[in-house]
């Protein structure tokens, strides 16, 4: 079986993982842009996450779209409707959540991780609101002892920042 990603397939051929590799890694990862992340996402996706609620044809947030940019950091745009309203024309908070879970899963997937939810924390700074445009924001903030991936996410609707989220994920061997 290939390896999905670049450390990987370092570590299989025995290759050590010091400074000059990690900047190897990074300048392969930049060279390749968004369709290194793109690639890992699909594939992984596929493997493991691929009966997810977002990612059915009959996702329970229609319309909700991930890509990466050049760096890693993964993008999503979702317009929720009344069926994903919680308070008069509110997005219910547990959508909001589980949006912001599924994009901190992708986001490591596009990174060549499979994960699973350690912990998640979720503000809410102001209404999400329905048939309204927002976009987010998921990025990899620190990994320790290459297990525990910590990570952020912010929406934003109206140029406003609506919620903030930190989340930590275990890597799956």
């Amino acid at each position: 079986m290939r390896p999905l990603t670049l450390e990987q397939a370092l570590s299989e051929e025995g290759g050590s993982v010091n400074e000059s590799t990690i900047q190897d890694i990074n300048s392969f990862k930049t060279s390749q842009g968004s369709a290194y992340y793109e690639g890992n996402l699909m594939r992984l996706r596929e493997i493991h996450h691929s009966q997810c609620l977002f990612n059915r044809q009959r996702s329970i947030v229609p319309g909700l779209k991930f890509t990466f940019d050049d760096a890693g950091t993964l993008h999503g745009t979702f317009n929720c409707n009344g069926f994903q309203q919680g308070y008069d024309n509110m997005v219910h908070g547990g959508v909001i959540a589980a949006i912001i879970d599924a994009s901190m899963a992708q986001c490591l997937m596009g990174h060549g991780v499979v994960g699973y939810t350690a912990n998640l924390s979720i503000k809410y700074r102001k209404p999400v609101k329905i048939r309204t445009m927002a976009y987010l924001e998921t990025s990899i903030t620190a990994i320790n002892c290459g297990l525990l991936h910590s990570m952020k996410c912010e929406i934003v609707q109206n140029r406003n920042l609506v919620v903030q989220a930190t989340g930590r994920f275990f890597k799956v061997k």
